[in-house]
């Protein structure tokens, strides 16, 4: 079924009709344009630039993604029909071209490097809070944005920090759009990012856009190429242990754990723990040491560069002994984890949901249903998307003794998977 266009404007007047406010009164305490804020809540724009849409939130005391609510079911990976936010994204993704070149749809005003870079960090916000529906529909203005950025910049430098900010917005896009399983677009973000990324010099930059393409060529069961990718662009930035770069010593060890990630999934382990304690060595190096972290990274919330620390190196060996189905090892190594503080929140979840499956494999039936339980509580927006859940949950219900419990259930359920 086609999912109806996106409620932005059913939602914009609404929220402002409950405040209380006139679109003159919204405009006076936004300094958001009538004209702009009739045109969204009558339908003739469908989306708006996401440093628009803050300024209204905040004028209307309200969180940016409340903008979007009510709103559809979350974009289905398993759906075939193509939603309406997904044809917008695609169409920003692949624009129109013709002999006049890319054809730029007009913007509410005039961009700016810090109104371009605000934008980037609230749609960032809403990928961090996993409201993936929301940051589909955010992405399509913001890379309109981003691109005028880099096409109306004059001087060396204001032309490659506007590339950067284009590269680091293809690179978020990117992750979103891996989330959401939607590969092909996110390997034309990934392709985008990569070129901007070496037009601005800034080959770090262009590294994590390999760490994208790893990760998606893992979803797809890619292994060879992710392992390849990874180890090229690893060796192409490999830091000296003599000296200290904690930028490349963090981007050089994740792109050791996704090779190391790749391997352990093809059958190699040896060669997977060679990876990792190379990997450790990089994030023993690096510890506590005070790290300036660019835009994407420092708004994604880790404490340490990327989330790269000896703890990271630990949660990764707890999921490469659940590849190995050995889960009484994974266990063993979770109870000597003491914290995850200095990890992003995505990657926790994902160290709760290899935790669930050691347990699975354990027949610990009950502890593994109640972290899918918290994880479908706490964060359901990205249980969703998470293929690795539904084998988990297929896995105990094959594996069950008894009539399942009625909210285990019910995450059976949310996962697709018959119970």
């Amino acid at each position: 079924m086609m999912a109806r266009e996106p409620a932005l404007g059913e939602n914009l007047a609404r929220i402002r009709v409950s405040k209380g406010l006139t679109q003159e009164e919204l405009e006076e305490r936004s300094g958001v344009s009538v004209s702009t804020i009739r045109k969204l809540e009558q339908g003739d724009r469908s989306s708006a630039r996401v440093s628009t849409l803050r300024k209204l939130a905040e004028a209307l005391d309200v969180r940016t993604s409340d903008l979007f609510r009510p709103s559809p079911e979350p974009v289905s990976p398993q759906e075939e029909t193509v939603h309406a936010d997904l044809l917008a994204l695609r169409r920003t993704l692949k624009p129109v071209r013709g002999l006049a070149g890319v054809q730029m749809p007009d913007l509410d005003g005039p961009v700016s490097y810090r109104s371009v870079r605000d934008s980037f960090l609230a749609a960032n916000t809403l990928y961090r809070a996993d409201d993936y529906r929301a940051v589909v529909q955010t992405i399509p203005p913001l890379l309109v944005e981003a691109r005028t950025l880099v096409a109306d910049a004059r001087g060396a430098d204001d032309q490659r920090a506007a590339l950067t900010l284009l590269s680091q917005t293809f690179q978020f896009s990117a992750q979103a759009l891996i989330q959401l399983q939607q590969y092909d677009l996110a390997y034309q973000a990934i392709t985008e990012g990569l070129a901007a990324a070496e037009q601005a010099d800034d080959p770090l930059l262009g590294a994590w856009h390999v760490f994208n393409e790893c990760w998606l060529f893992l979803r797809e069961g890619r292994l060879d190429d992710a392992q390849r990718a990874a180890l090229v662009t690893a060796q192409a930035i490999e830091p000296r242990f003599s000296t200290s770069d904690p930028a490349k010593f963090a981007t050089w060890g994740w792109l050791l754990l996704w090779a190391s990630a790749a391997a352990v999934r093809n059958n190699q382990g040896d060669e997977a723990e060679d990876m990792l304690t190379l990997a450790r060595a990089g994030a023993h190096r690096i510890e506590g040491q005070p790290l300036e972290s660019p835009p994407l990274w420092a708004a994604r919330g880790a404490s340490t560069f990327a989330g790269f620390s000896p703890e990271l190196i630990q949660i990764k060996a707890v999921e490469y002994a659940v590849v190995r189905g050995d889960g009484t090892r994974a266990l063993e190594i979770h109870d000597g984890i003491l914290s995850t503080a200095n990890l992003s929140s995505s990657t926790r979840y994902r160290y709760l949901l290899d935790v669930a499956g050691a347990h699975a494999y354990e027949r610990n039936a009950a502890e593994s249903w109640e972290i899918l339980l918290d994880l479908k509580t706490r964060v359901p927006h990205w249980l969703k998307y998470q293929p690795f859940a539904r084998r988990v949950a297929g896995h105990l219900i094959e594996d069950r003794a008894r009539a399942l419990r009625a909210e285990y259930a019910e995450v059976a359920a949310f996962l697709g998977v018959e119970s």
